[in-house]
């Protein structure tokens, strides 16, 4: 019996094994990143940044100057496929996505293109993965496409990255993937927030990724402010690490800080006649980052620094709830988990969803755990009043 067996396994070793679906590697094209924009003659824009094969000494010669790492291909159609299609035609390799990192979208396609409906695309194939992250530009996506790396080896890499500390280190943008606005847009509720990125007016040929991009109903709507995306960010649970910073006692120019070391946020959203309420529940673990106006030698001392940054959470949260009841837009989702609670009753609220969310009634709590203050010194370590 075992001798059958084994003449089986080779019989079909024999005819699984092969390279029928072969793609030898100088034949195909490494996309890094992709920006869309809206077209001048055709609908679209497509710029495609592809990785450019170095080989160790090729460029380091004496007297030569080295190549990028990337190259950009501009292509132009009614879709994406076709836009697709057409870089073998200026680059004489076949595009594989199975490396893509982001995808640029600019502000006046998003403005005017269902943004779901435009990459059905990169759902569809399937090379490209659903962790690309999706971002949407200040003017055109291809502009910042063509801003040179500050780092890292392709500007695409360098998008990346940046975004991802953003959000880790001082939680001023979000990381959206395929995947994640796949999710945002099929559900009940599809108010959506999406990183966005500009260029840095105060350094040439840099950009910079902070703030949101709000897109209701599939269209860009708005943008929200580096500012207030700390506030949602804490109320989304998504909060990695970041600086709370309060202002002294009458001198709003100088602030002490502390550092975020882990923030829990519970919603606890509830409808009664028609009216809904919140109940958000914010457990902070901090450090002390900066003392120049306390000191902390009792442990009242201590509870008063604690409680003056409980009410800067609660302000921050605060603001970005207020802003976003402006816009009537819901990208805390409420909707959605009144969905879950509900649904029969949030098919009676859906339509009238947009005019509740910004009637909605937020109550905060924030109760802070102070860690460590850094050093063994509980008041400011070194200060020109010498010992004072």
């Amino acid at each position: 019996m075992k001798w059958k067996v084994s003449i089986l396994m080779l019989v079909f070793l024999l005819i699984l094994s092969g390279c029928w679906n072969k793609e030898e590697l100088d034949e195909a094209g490494f996309v890094m990143a992709v920006a869309l924009d809206r077209g001048k003659k055709e609908p679209i824009d497509m710029t495609t940044q592809m990785y450019r094969p170095v080989t160790g000494g090729s460029s380091k010669g004496k007297g030569a100057s080295p190549k990028s790492s990337s190259l950009l291909i501009k292509t132009s159609n009614s879709s994406i496929f076709e836009a697709v299609r057409d870089i073998p035609l200026h680059l004489g390799r076949k595009a594989q996505w199975s490396h893509m990192r982001i995808l640029l979208i600019g502000e006046e396609l998003a403005r005017t293109t269902d943004i779901g409906e435009l990459i059905d695309f990169f759902y569809r194939d399937h090379e490209p993965r659903h962790t690309v992250s999706i971002l949407i530009t200040s003017g055109r996506a291809d502009r910042i496409l063509s801003r040179q790396p500050v780092i890292e080896q392709t500007t695409g890499q360098q998008i990346a990255l940046t975004q991802q500390f953003s959000l880790r280190n001082s939680a001023k943008s979000l990381d959206t993937t395929l995947l994640d606005l796949a999710l945002q847009m099929n559900a009940p509720h599809n108010d959506t927030a999406v990183a966005y990125v500009y260029e840095d007016k105060r350094a040439e040929d840099k950009f910079v990724t902070a703030g949101l991009a709000l897109v209701k109903k599939g269209k860009l709507t708005g943008v929200l402010p580096s500012k207030k995306v700390e506030g949602l960010v804490m109320l989304i649970n998504q909060y990695k690490s970041g600086i709370i910073e309060i202002a002294c006692p009458g001198q709003s120019r100088r602030t002490e800080s502390m550092e975020v070391l882990d923030l829990k946020t519970k919603l606890k959203p509830k409808e009664k006649d028609g009216k809904v309420n919140v109940k958000v529940k914010t457990v902070v673990r901090g450090a002390t980052g900066e003392l120049r106006c306390t000191e902390i030698k009792t442990r009242e001392d201590e509870e008063k620094f604690v409680r003056k940054m409980e009410e800067e959470i609660k302000k921050q949260m605060s603001e970005s709830i207020r802003y976003l009841q402006l816009k009537k837009t819901d990208i805390i989702g409420i909707g959605n988990m009144l969905y879950r609670a509900n649904p029969k009753q949030w098919e009676t609220m859906k339509g009238t969803w947009d005019r509740q969310f910004a009637e909605t009634t937020f109550e905060l709590e924030v109760k802070v755990t102070l860690v460590t203050t850094g050093t063994v010194i509980n008041k400011p370590a070194v200060s020109g009043d010498g010992n004072k």
